[in-house]
């Protein structure tokens, strides 16, 4: 049976410090401070992972990549992953990209799942369970500032509404369906807005559809877009679709520096030139990385990150090095 979510602080409570903290998902760790990212430098744990993984060595590319990943963020950095096809990968590849940057970055890295029909990310990254929810989050916000109070800003109350795979914190959807249709755009922003005090990084695993409210405040806060599609005609028809749609709804700066994700679903494409799909999407957008087949993965059980073939963990940290270039780029916080 799966334990029971916590209840919501009461409003102008206090929260606990870590080591008694009232949410079985969350492993209590210190907080090391809003916009604090390594100076470039490796952490230890990841130099350490890093040399493990490797034998010990280190390759010149592979200590390039990983530098690039570390790259510091000057604000709260937001990367939305979309596509207008469901079954593609994109719930999988936000949750690898959230592994990843919690793995290798000394700053804190967040993934919300926007899903308005049930999302299953925190399923994949923490397995079934109830657990509280973005909607906790946005209301227990709500209800301190109807009080008179400043809503949660403390790191600590806002940990008490998320879960926690790894050093990766979870943001889960309603899965109530009536619930969760009721996820709308203001709901969206409050989200964001609320994440966005507490970490560097804000991962949202979007809904599929371009039309639906909580999308149109996902694009309008977006600093990177990632594209996800699949080895099939249909799929990189969808993708291309979805680019179409986010220029058509006035972001073609998003369209510009998208990311396209092609997720191996099977060992080896059939019926279709990879290359040709490759060359295809880089005459729409400016990158696009191929991430390897993984059985465990693709299973579509919950995500365990070492246990992942070390060819698709490599295919997620290009993709997060990619990401991790634009932060030099990002004007600070006014």
């Amino acid at each position: 049976m799966p334990q029971q979510a916590p209840a919501p602080l009461p409003d102008g409570a206090v929260s606990p410090a870590p080591s008694t903290s009232v949410n079985p998902y969350v492993t209590p760790h210190p907080y090391l401070g809003q916009y604090a990212p390594a100076a470039g430098a490796e952490t230890a744990d990841a130099r350490r992972g890093f040399l493990r993984r490797r034998g010990g060595r280190v390759s010149g590319p592979e200590q390039q990549r990983l530098v690039r990943l570390q790259t510091p963020v000057p604000r709260p950095y937001r990367i939305s992953v979309t596509s207008i096809k469901g079954g593609v990968g994109k719930t999988t590849t936000s949750a690898m990209l959230g592994l990843t940057f919690s793995r290798y970055r000394a700053d804190r890295t967040v993934v919300i799942d926007a899903n308005p029909h049930a999302g299953t990310l925190a399923d994949r990254l923490l397995g079934e369970r109830v657990m509280p929810t973005v909607r906790d989050l946005v209301t227990a916000d709500r209800r301190r500032r109807e009080t008179g109070g400043p809503g949660l800003t403390d790191p600590l109350q806002i940990h008490q509404y998320l879960g926690q795979a790894d050093r990766l914190m979870v943001a889960a959807s309603e899965q109530n369906p009536e619930i969760s249709e009721l996820f709308d755009e203001e709901q969206y922003r409050t989200a964001q807005d609320i994440l966005t005090r507490a970490f560097d990084i804000v991962i949202t695993d979007s809904g599929t559809g371009m039309k639906h409210s909580a999308m149109k405040g996902t694009l309008a806060t977006t600093d990177r877009l990632v594209v996800v599609a699949a080895p099939r005609f249909d799929a990189a028809r969808r993708a291309a679709k979805t680019l179409d749609e986010v220029h058509a709804q006035g972001y073609p700066h998003l369209v510009r520096d998208a990311v396209v994700v092609i997720t191996m679903d099977s060992p080896k494409a059939v019926g279709i030139n990879m290359n040709t799909l490759v060359d295809y999407f880089r005459q729409l957008c400016t990158h696009v990385i191929r991430i390897p087949y993984d059985q465990q993965l693709y299973m579509g059980g919950t995500i365990h990150y070492d246990q992942v073939s070390s060819a698709t963990r490599g295919g997620y940290m290009d993709l997060a090095a990619i990401l991790a270039d634009g932060f030099a780029a990002v004007p600070p916080a006014r």
